[in-house]
């Protein structure tokens, strides 16, 4: 069985942008991809609202990826392959950095990431670039304070992270994008063709791994 962690923040949570709610599993992307994964592969879920990659935020603790990964990686260990998908909460108004700085957070989670535990095997390493942000609604201006346009630039970060790292990159803007409820998260059917074209990503990389 192929063991697969999905780090992330609200997006693979599965924050409903209409009433602040949670998806039902099934219907977050890790869910939908481990509906059409099957059962050889077992899909670890590891995500929470206002995750960044490694900025606190000064007004919810325990969000800095960087902090928690190495527990989770030594906990859900071995695994196979490792989903990030993070970034946008780096440019919230509370943590002040661009997508250069995120890049910089990529980085070090990848560090993390391929460390081995216990002198195993790492993982695989799949970065997804999240949606870019879209008009935003009067609650998510104040926190992203004009950060539309900087948060296109992250995908070309993340993008030259990953070939420079030799990770696996998949850009979610090439298939969905943010609700217009908040401008910051997608909807279900997004969560759906998220899930979907992860999963196709998922087969080629641990194909190439076996």
């Amino acid at each position: 069985m192929k063991r697969i962690l999905c780090y992330g923040d609200s997006i693979t949570w599965g924050y409903n942008p209409v009433n602040g709610s949670r998806f039902a599993y099934e219907n977050t992307w890790p869910g939908i991809m481990e509906s059409e994964l099957g059962v050889e592969y077992k899909v670890i879920t590891e995500a929470l609202t206002g995750r960044t990659t490694c900025w606190d935020l000064p007004f919810a603790p325990y969000r800095n990826g960087k902090e928690y990964l190495p527990m989770l990686l030594e906990a859900h260990s071995p695994l196979d392959l490792v989903i990030v998908m993070l970034g946008i909460n780096d440019l919230m108004e509370e943590v002040g950095k661009g997508a250069k700085e995120s890049s910089w957070g990529m980085i070090a989670l990848i560090r993390e990431i391929l460390s081995p535990v216990f002198g195993g095997r790492p993982p695989k390493i799949l970065i997804v670039s999240p949606p870019s942000l879209g008009h935003l609604s009067s609650f998510n201006e104040a926190g992203f304070l004009g950060k539309q346009e900087e948060s296109k630039k992250l995908a070309a970060m993340q993008q030259i992270v990953a070939a420079e790292a030799k990770c696996e990159y998949l850009d979610s803007n090439a298939h969905i994008k943010v609700s217009d409820v908040d401008g910051v998260h997608p909807l279900e059917d997004q969560l759906e063709i998220l899930g979907k074209e992860i999963a196709k990503k998922v087969v080629d990389i641990l194909k190439q791994n076996s």
